[in-house]
């Protein structure tokens, strides 16, 4: 019963949560469409944002049980300060994927001038805060599953969200949108073929891994920011893009076992 108390208590506070940051974005966009565009662009990033947010409640939501330290049971009747910072991450990425609506409205008047670096920004922060919210984490000795698991679905969202608004605002090459979708069409195959009763193999350490999201993130900032021309943008997709998108192919063939040089029949299955 203690158990379940504090999960329907920690559900609780992270709905009131995210209705709060869906308060503030709404407040940001009914702004913006007063004081720098009367269109209707800002209600289109109005609408998109809270989208977004809906999804990272839902991806909160159903992994709350996951609030406990990696060698304990206990749920949290809190999310902490790490995870909480991890949620602020979310509303940030969700502020960028906003911006879309400048790139598929028609009527949309082009964000111009100081405006030009809100994406990058946005989008910054939210980097910035990934390597905030680990910190703090270890600092006050609550590192929890919880956290583990919202720090990769939210590195991938942002991923996501950063590459479909430098395409369709024409800042990245259209096929960059492979690199945002990469790790979902990953983990999709992977729940196919568990599906189709087909062995999924257990990944090794990659430690590039990390460094090639780092990577992905710094490029991106860059790319969504006026700083760069279309010509360098387009070069640093092509070094920053393709090493990524290889080591997700390199990530399948170990999982499908088709990885050339290894003894399937000694590996752990997932």
């Amino acid at each position: 019963m203690a158990a379940e108390s504090a999960h329907a208590k920690l559900r609780q506070y992270t709905t009131v949560w995210f209705l709060a940051a869906s308060l503030a974005t709404g407040g940001v966009g009914t702004l913006g469409a007063i004081w720098i565009d009367p269109g209707t662009a800002w209600f289109g990033w109005t609408a998109i944002a809270l989208f977004i947010l809906g999804i990272e409640y839902r991806l909160v939501v159903i992994r709350l049980s996951a609030n406990h330290r990696p060698d304990a049971e206990g749920v949290y009747p809190t999310l902490g300060a790490a995870n909480l910072l991890t949620l602020f991450r979310g509303v940030l990425i969700a502020w960028t994927g906003g911006f879309l609506a400048f790139g598929i409205e028609p009527s949309a008047t082009p964000i111009d001038g100081y405006l030009l670096w809100l994406p990058a920004v946005c989008y910054g922060a939210a980097g910035l805060l990934d390597a905030g919210d680990g910190a703090i984490a270890r600092l006050r000795g609550r590192i929890t599953e919880l956290g583990t698991q919202l720090d990769t679905e939210y590195d991938a969202l942002g991923i996501l969200v950063a590459t479909a608004v430098g395409v369709f605002g024409d800042a990245i090459p259209a096929w960059y949108l492979s690199v945002g979708v990469a790790r979902y069409a990953f983990v999709g195959g992977v729940h196919l073929r568990r599906i189709r009763g087909r062995p999924v193999y257990e990944l090794p350490e990659r430690t590039p891994a990390r460094l090639l999201a780092a990577a992905q993130m710094a490029f991106l900032v860059v790319a969504l920011s006026p700083i760069l021309g279309t010509d360098a943008v387009a070069i640093g997709s092509v070094i920053v893009g393709v090493p990524f998108l290889l080591g997700f192919l390199r990530d399948w063939l170990h999982v499908s076992g088709r990885y050339p040089g290894i003894d399937y029949s000694k590996m752990d299955r997932q």
